[in-house]
């Protein structure tokens, strides 16, 4: 800052400088560094947490989650602590330009101190992530050491980048500031997965204690799992002012009453929170729930919500996998290696049920019978989100992918085509834990043995992903696609495929697959092994 004296701006560098040179403060310039000193009291350092917030799959810089620190002062509630973040400035950009330039460093990232209450708002109302606070050991000189490295970086940029140098990574430079002894930034992959980061941090020790903040959708659907489908719609009409509350109290027929009237008033504040009622009908609507509310002893003004799978403790973001397998009659052998991240039939444990975020997953097999070696398929990128609908919540069911993948050819030969394919759809949850869904999809593909090299079709793919048990997934998943430009063609298919968690580092696959395409079949049954690091 313009003025400041260097003793005070450099204030980190100052404080190393005289610890290991030994030298006498007395014998230096003096400096009132007045604003350094409101700085950390304003503040006042006393413990710290990293905050993981969860994956958002509706928001495309939030697909693997975020981490940032908490600094707690004197208050005793932690939503008065402070919150520093490290963010890019990207302004209004969205879309496909934000997405490259956030991959190639085109934006600028700053440290950011602010209330932690704004973090809390963002992350667990806005956009519906719960939030892991893995409480830090540091002690309070560590703290004032991190603070006085956050203080010299004000207003000081460094390029942002989406698979490495990210929010994660940076977040652990402050961490390493605080604690010189550990070590978390030394490279080991291309990539910087938040939740690897928050694994780094536990191996060093350096976590004493997890709290977990659900979100305001996650205590929602908590409450709503109390009620029968009757009582949600009564509490849904008087978040919409089609029933008085008022009316619930000579309604001798239903009895969780205090419980409708809860789900009322988190709903009208979710809705106020998303800017989906004004102040002034949101103030109206609320108080007067809570007015009828106050008459009723029953029920419980307090929902607790039991702690899923801590996210640290769930498969690692990489994957091999060692399989064999039959392709109409010819026996192979594969390998596949996956970077990253999760995929729908992976292990749930810490995971969103219904998500799957893959980048460059590749595929190759050996056929022994003609002592040939093939690249099978590239996921470049494979994204899905699977959210089902209810009375309470309408997400958007999405998906999205890339590569390269051996298909059928009018020839009667597989051969390798780019494809690229997107479709939005809709989900619902089913009877035991999993999900049904239904994609309209978008495909296209380009290869040199297409007729006019290329193929453009649109289809419609169906399925259902269970939890059959704690351990034991099943996916089973019907696609019809009808090709309209270039190699016109029909292709029809179906998958039944298996997961078994045998630790949280391994898992078995079984895969059955049929495919017409052509007027050909191609029948693929693999099993493999799965080894998660």
């Amino acid at each position: 800052m313009e003025g400041e004296h260097p003793r005070c701006r450099f204030i980190a560098r100052y404080t190393w400088l005289k610890e290991k040179l030994g030298i006498e403060e007395e014998r230096l310039p003096q400096a009132d560094c007045r604003q350094y000193r409101e700085f950390i009291s304003t503040i006042s350092p006393r413990f710290s947490a990293l905050v993981f917030p969860t994956s958002y799959m509706n928001r495309p810089a939030s697909m693997f989650g975020h981490t940032f620190i908490r600094i707690d002062g004197g208050y005793e509630s932690k939503l008065l602590s402070y919150a520093v973040n490290y963010t890019a400035h990207t302004g209004t950009e969205g879309g496909f330009l934000y997405a490259l330039k956030g991959v190639f460093g085109h934006f600028k990232g700053y440290y950011l101190l602010l209330p932690y209450y704004e973090k809390v708002k963002e992350y667990t109302d806005m956009d519906h992530r719960d939030m892991w606070e893995y409480n830090l050991n540091l002690t309070e000189e560590e703290l004032l050491r991190m603070l006085r490295h956050i203080w010299e970086l004000k207003e000081i940029y460094s390029y942002y980048y989406f698979f490495d140098e990210n929010c994660s990574y940076n977040i652990l430079f402050l961490l390493e500031a605080g604690r010189p002894s550990v070590n978390l930034t030394d490279p080991s992959t291309l990539w910087v997965i938040p939740l690897d980061t928050v694994r780094a941090v536990i191996e060093n020790g350096m976590v004493s204690s997890v709290d977990y903040r659900p979100s305001k959708a996650t205590i929602i659907r908590h409450i709503a799992s109390l009620l029968p489908a009757e009582d949600i719609e009564t509490s849904l009409e008087i978040t919409d002012e089609k029933r008085s509350p008022e009316s619930l109290l000579k309604d001798e027929n239903l009895k969780a009453k205090a419980e409708v009237l809860d789900l009322s008033a988190e709903m009208l504040e979710l809705r106020y929170l998303k800017k989906k009622l004004s102040e002034e009908e949101y103030t109206k609507r609320f108080h007067r729930a809570l007015g009828v509310r106050s008459l009723l002893k029953e029920g419980s003004e307090h929902y607790k919500v039991s702690q899923p799978i801590m996210p640290h403790k769930g498969h690692g973001s990489a994957r091999l996998s060692i399989g064999a397998g039959i392709k109409n009659k010819r026996f192979f052998g594969e390998l596949k290696l996956r970077p990253a991240y999760h995929d729908l039939l992976d292990p749930s444990h810490g995971y969103p049920e219904g998500s799957q975020i893959v980048f460059a997953d590749i595929r190759a097999r050996y056929y022994d019978e003609d002592d040939s070696y093939k690249l099978e398929s590239i996921d470049f990128v494979n994204i899905v989100s699977i959210s089902p609908k209810s009375r309470l919540f309408k997400p958007v069911s999405w998906k999205v992918k890339t590569g390269l993948l051996r298909k059928p050819h009018s020839d009667g030969k597989d051969h390798l085509v780019y494809y690229i394919n997107g479709g939005y759809g809709i989900a619902s949850e089913g009877r035991l834990p999993g999900l049904y869904y239904a994609f309209l999809e978008a495909e296209g593909n380009l290869g040199g043995k297409l007729t006019e090299d290329h193929s453009l079709g649109l289809g419609i793919s169906a399925g259902t992903l269970e939890k059959i048990t704690g351990i034991w997934k099943l996916h089973i998943m019907l696609k019809a696609m009808r090709y309209i430009l270039g190699d016109e063609h029909e292709e029809l298919g179906g998958t039944v495929a298996q997961n078994l968690r045998l630790s949280n580092s391994m898992s078995l696959t079984l895969e059955l697959s049929k495919i017409k395409a052509y007027g050909r079949y191609t029948n693929t049954a693999i099993a493999g092994l799965n080894l998660y690091f």
